[in-house]
Parts: structure tokens; sequence; C-alpha cells
């Protein structure tokens, strides 16, 4: 299993300092020194799957409604810029292709996450339209593709069982360890508010990589860091990268 170092992984890229899962927080990842970042992925109406992470498009885009009741011809237009700040208007929802594009390039890692919203019953449709998009354009650096749904990550294993594959858990589970048996899980995204020493050792005693969100806070992570974790998602504030003793 791949080592991430800096064990720092750009949440969204680096969304403190550039509006979240678009082209300029990706590039803004390299110019901070980091390896690696974390970007969420969806369908849009026609199929192209798209970079971002809500439902509906209003809180960082001028768009209105459900992200999936638009093609990317109109997804495309809408500024996903101006919302954090006038310096990034005209900034575009990108497609996953774009931004592996772009990771080539910057020889960028990435955490793809698979989002899987309630209402929607598309588990296999993006899986599949994911890995389409892996094969027409292969990342050149390491991919780790992680999800909430446990019905997503099953699809996953089964187009590849040597993809990494990265299980999220927000809240403890204590079947954790059969889930990510029967997954061949490479990794368990863990929410920080739930981990302990116990914990923590738990999931590194099965050696697999143990990662966990989001964390802004230096102490925070230095602690985390300390106990056993391999690396945490951030959003990179002013000054954290700093603090991190492990760099």
């Amino acid at each position: 299993m791949f080592k991430i170092t800096p064990p720092i992984i750009a949440h969204r890229g680096a969304r403190f300092f550039a509006p979240e899962n678009t082209l300029a927080a990706f590039l803004k990842v390299k110019e901070l020194g980091l390896n690696w970042l974390e970007l969420d992925v969806q369908l849009a109406a026609c199929g192209e799957v798209v970079v971002f992470h809500d439902l509906t498009l209003e809180r960082t885009t001028n768009g209105k409604g459900c992200l999936s009741d638009y093609p990317y011809s109109y997804l495309k237009t809408l500024d996903a810029g101006s919302w954090f700040s006038s310096l990034f208007a005209g900034e575009r929802i990108p497609t996953l292709k774009q931004v592996i594009h772009l990771l080539n390039r910057l020889q960028l890692s990435a955490n793809i996450e698979i989002k899987l919203f309630d209402q929607f019953a598309y588990e296999k449709e993006i899986v599949q339209r994911v890995f389409e998009v892996l094969a027409e354009v292969p990342i050149t650096q390491s991919i780790l593709i992680s999800s909430f749904s446990n019905t997503v990550l099953q699809n996953v294993r089964k187009k590849s069982l040597e993809v990494p594959l990265g299980f999220l858990m927000d809240d403890w589970l204590t079947d954790w360890q059969d889930i990510c048996d029967v997954l061949k899980a490479n990794a368990v995204d863990v929410n920080h508010a739930i981990l302990n020493q116990t914990r923590v050792q738990e999931i590194k005693a099965t050696n697999r990589l143990l990662l966990s969100y989001t964390v802004n806070d230096a102490e925070k992570a230095n602690r985390l860091l300390a106990l056993g974790v391999d690396a945490v998602f951030s959003d990179c504030p002013e000054g954290f990268l700093e603090e991190i003793k492990s760099l």
C-alpha cells in the first residue's frame, strides 16, 4: 500500500485558498507542496462525471436546483468561483476527465469520493462511468476510491480487485472490519471526532491505511498522527502546514 507523504490530503483541494473542487483549488495543492488531494464526483444528467460535492448548486455556484437534473453543457456555464472571491469569478465545475489531466500534469495523487445521495439509485452507473473515465485517461499517480455507500464500494470492487478502496466511516460501526474484509478495503477513512487510541490500534492491526477527516487544527492533527493515523484530510488553513511536526 502507498504511503502519503507529507501526511495531509487537501480536502476538496486547498479549499481555504480557492473555491472547492475546482481546478484552481487543485493547482493550489501543488503550490503548497502537497502530493495528495480529495475530490468528490457525481453524475450530470447526461452521464458526465463531474467534480462537485453538494446535491444542489446554490452554495458554490450561481445555479439553482439539483446538479443531476442538468447536462454538463449547462453546468459548465455556471460560475463556481465568485461565491468564494471575485478573484475566482468564472471558475467552472470541472469534469473528472479534466481534473485527471491536471493531476497527471502536476503529478498529484487523489482520493476520489463517489457521492451517492439517498434519492438516487445509480450505484452501478456512476461506478461504470468513473471506470470509463479512468480507462480513457489513466491517472499516472496513486488513487484511492472511497464512498460512504457500501453498494458503491461493492460495485467498485466488482470492477477491479486491484484499485485501492477506502471505506468511509462517520459514526463508529462495530462491524467495520467485517465490512472492510468483504470489500477488500485497503483504507479506512474515519471522522476524527470518533477516533481514540484503542480504535486507531484496532484499525492499524488489520494493516490498513488509516485516514482521518476533516482536521483543520494543527495540534489535533499532530495528536492523530502520533497515535498512528497515516494522514489527515484538511482544508489547509493558513499556517496549518507549517505547524504539522511530521512535515
